[in-house]
């Protein structure tokens, strides 16, 4: 008989895979010229804000109204799944298949957890096994996208909040769940479940961890 329970949650850049799917998938567009012009020079102070944990939301608001606006979602879909085959999952950590494997041993049910919009991030449920899927929501009208995000970003206490309702709408509760993160936008998230694991900390996970006691993994060895 199966005792698998609870459902594991996983954040996506410098968690599971060595770098930042979002960012990459920026510069995927821009080398195939679909991209305006000025979307790169405006995308590293926002990577550098998002890391530092300085605020980021506005400008970055204005980055994807740039990079999505009435965009084909079909036509961006098939791009975003070429990338995540020949981008994101190279650079997946050398020990990211093997915990999830142990992850659906032990929960059964996974999930990606993720700042990251929907866009670039559903391709990769099918390559990464997993089944189900909590990241920022790029607007979508008809056939196009408008470049709006629908709400506010998931990250930080919006991570938390998605992990909540997730659970809530599946009868499970958080303290039977596993959340793994690597950075502050998770700590939220992390705190809200039974098995918080920080996976390369950054510093403030990191002393945050080692404060509470939270096990840290390292995916690179």
């Amino acid at each position: 008989m199966s005792t698998r329970s609870g459902i594991a949650f996983f954040d996506l850049d410098h968690t599971l895979v060595n770098g930042d799917s979002d960012s990459s998938f920026i510069d995927f567009m821009d080398v195939r010229g679909l991209l305006p012009d000025g979307v790169q020079e405006a995308k590293a102070p926002i990577n550098a804000a998002y890391m530092a944990g300085e605020p980021w939301q506005v400008p970055y608001r204005a980055l994807l109204r740039e990079i999505y606006r009435d965009r084909s979602v079909a036509e961006t879909m098939a791009l975003a799944a070429e990338h995540a085959v020949s981008h994101v999952m190279p650079m997946l950590f050398r020990g990211a298949r093997a915990l999830l494997e142990e992850a659906r041993e032990r929960r059964g049910h996974l999930v990606l957890l993720t700042t990251t919009n929907q866009v670039v991030t559903t391709p990769l449920l099918e390559l990464l096994g997993l089944d189900g899927l909590l990241s920022t929501q790029m607007e979508v009208q008809g056939s196009r996208f408008t470049g709006e995000v629908v709400g506010e970003f998931c990250t930080g206490p919006g991570k938390e909040i998605a992990l909540r309702a997730y659970c809530e709408q599946r009868g499970v509760d958080p303290a039977d769940c596993a959340m793994y993160g690597d950075g502050r936008s998770d700590m939220d998230a992390l705190a809200a479940v039974g098995e918080p694991v920080a996976v390369h900390p950054n510093h403030g996970l990191a002393k945050k961890a080692a404060e509470l006691g939270w096990p840290v993994l390292d995916l690179a060895v």
